[in-house]
């Protein structure tokens, strides 16, 4: 397992429900990836806002962590963990 470290902004389809966030899609490098499963989320206090940090699954063997800044309404793609 390799993992890549990216910290590029992103653009993300996402609703909200009941107070939680559920990313859809995103788009990276022109890319459009369905977001197949979310194998875990946690958030991180940052100054005045929080971080929320999402493991996904993207219909590949790969893993990305996309990342939700409270402070801006911005994403993210954290890193890419390449299986293989």
């Amino acid at each position: 397992m390799t993992y890549e470290e990216i910290n590029e902004p992103i653009a993300v389809i996402t609703f909200f429900q009941n107070g939680k966030l559920h990313p859809l899609r995103f788009k990276w490098k022109s890319k459009v990836y369905k977001i197949t499963k979310v194998n875990n989320h946690w958030s991180e206090q940052i100054g005045l806002g929080k971080q929320v940090h999402f493991s996904i699954n993207a219909g590949t063997s790969d893993y990305f962590e996309l990342v939700f800044d409270t402070e801006n309404f911005g994403w993210q793609l954290s890193r890419l963990c390449l299986e293989g």
